[in-house]
C-alpha cells in the first residue's frame, strides 16, 4: 500500500515538474515589440510632450522680450 502511494506521489510530482517547465519555457518566449514600434512611440511622446513645452517656453520668451 505504501509503495503504491509513493509511486502516485512521485508521478504527480513529475507531472507538476513537467507543467512548471512548460510554463517557464512559455514565459521566457515573450516576444519583444519590433524596433519600429519603439521608434514611433518615442516620436509620438516627443511630439505630444516636448514640442508643446518648447512652444510654451518660446512664447513666454517672446512676451518677455517684447517688454524689455
Amino acid at each position: 500500500m505504501e509503495n503504491n502511494t509513493e509511486k502516485q506521489i512521485l508521478e504527480e510530482l513529475k507531472s507538476i515538474n513537467q507543467s512548471l517547465k512548460s510554463l517557464k519555457a512559455e514565459a521566457t518566449e515573450v516576444k519583444q515589440p519590433p524596433l519600429i514600434v519603439d521608434i514611433l512611440k518615442s516620436l509620438f511622446i516627443g511630439v505630444c510632450v516636448v514640442a508643446p513645452a518648447i512652444a510654451i517656453l518660446y512664447g513666454l520668451f517672446q512676451i518677455l522680450g517684447s517688454w524689455i
